[in-house]
């Protein structure tokens, strides 16, 4: 065996100088792709009060467990703010006309104001020469125990009409 490495001991000498040349240039990329992880923690982790992948990984569970209740929560408050949506005035018509044939401009109106579900109220304005009487009347899923006059069944109208466009170009 002796004789063996001294007869190749300058072919062995060059193979261990090449393969510590091989693995300097691996630890080399090796570094280089340490250095370059090393950085992008260090990003990930700037302006933040830990110092382990662990902690950040934790800190972000808590951070969506915390913002998956608030979501929850918002869901549930905009279902109720869109049931409460529903009784709020969204259905508004109004006609103007002349109550008597000697007063012009016409002054006088009736004016739906309604929800949804067509419920609300009709306001009816009637201007004469000595004075103005306004009357209210109540509306229920679009009606009145009330007699309702033209004018009035024609806001009421105009509003539902005009609600139904409203939808159509939404």
């Amino acid at each position: 065996m002796k004789s063996y490495i001294t007869t190749y001991a300058s072919e062995i000498v060059t193979f261990f100088l090449v393969l510590n040349m091989v693995l300097f240039l691996a630890l080399l990329i090796e570094l280089a792709k340490n250095r370059s992880l090393k950085r992008r923690f260090l990003d990930l982790t700037s302006n933040q009060d830990f110092k382990s992948l662990e902690e950040l990984i934790k800190l972000t569970n808590e951070k969506v467990e915390y913002f998956e209740e608030v979501l929850k929560a918002l869901t549930k408050s905009h279902r109720i703010l869109s049931e409460n949506a529903k009784l709020c005035i969204k259905k508004v018509g109004i006609v103007r006309y002349d109550a008597f044939e000697n007063v012009g401009s016409k002054l006088s109106f009736a004016l739906a104001l309604l929800d949804e579900f067509d419920t609300g109220v009709v306001i009816n304005s009637i201007y004469s020469r000595e004075g103005c009487s306004v009357y209210a009347k109540p509306i229920e899923n679009g009606l009145s125990k009330y007699p309702l006059s033209a004018e009035e069944m024609q806001a009421i109208d105009i509003a539902r009409k005009n609600y139904i466009s409203k939808e159509i170009k939404e």
